[in-house]
């Protein structure tokens, strides 16, 4: 009788073990310094904090204009020319766009630029679905922006949220990411 009740109290307490074990474990790696703890964020841009909010202004004088509204944007500023790094981020931007498929009416590409003729005629066949925001309606737009680099991308959520930028010279996979990501998870835009 002795053995049999010691049996079932070694029984008793290999289950618990086989429970109680992978959770001890687990902890472990998760409060220890080891580095075994999964990473603070996911995003691979860097998140604008706070975020600056742009004003639902038209971004041309169009009939009807692009605004910073109800739709995810893709922001590129220049300065008074768009050089090589400036390029290659349109065209990031453009092949991004063009990736999504039939989300593409969700993502639009704007060019914050100090001057009108930024673009040359061949640069601007290249991309016909980019909005060249006025110099003039923008000069909030280009203050709210603020410091950057030639090339440097920025991420406009719907609701004209200046929320995320991406250092010129990205990964698009990078961008991808992000977007595919805020795509999914978004009701809005």
């Amino acid at each position: 009788m002795n053995n049999s009740k010691s049996r079932g109290r070694l029984t008793l307490l290999t289950i618990a073990l086989i429970f109680a074990l992978p959770i001890a474990v687990s902890m472990y790696f998760y409060f220890s310094d080891g580095g075994w703890r999964p990473g603070d964020n996911t995003q691979k841009g860097d998140l604008v904090m706070p975020p600056r909010r742009f004003a639902a202004t038209p971004l041309t004088q169009e009939e009807s204009p692009a605004v910073f509204r109800k739709v995810w944007t893709l922001l590129v500023p220049a300065g008074e020319n768009c050089d090589a790094a400036c390029q290659d981020a349109l065209a990031k931007t453009r092949q991004l766009r063009l990736w999504l498929g039939p989300k593409i009416g969700r993502v639009q590409l704007v060019l914050l630029a100090e001057t009108a003729d930024v673009l040359s005629e061949q640069s601007l066949a290249e991309h016909p679905k980019l909005v060249i925001a006025d110099p003039e309606l923008s000069k909030d737009f280009r203050r709210a922006v603020g410091d950057y680099n030639n090339g440097q991308i920025f991420l406009v959520d719907p609701l004209g949220n200046l929320m995320m930028s991406y250092k010129s010279g990205v990964d698009m996979g990078d961008i991808r990411k992000d977007l595919g990501h805020l795509l999914r998870i978004s009701n809005i835009g």
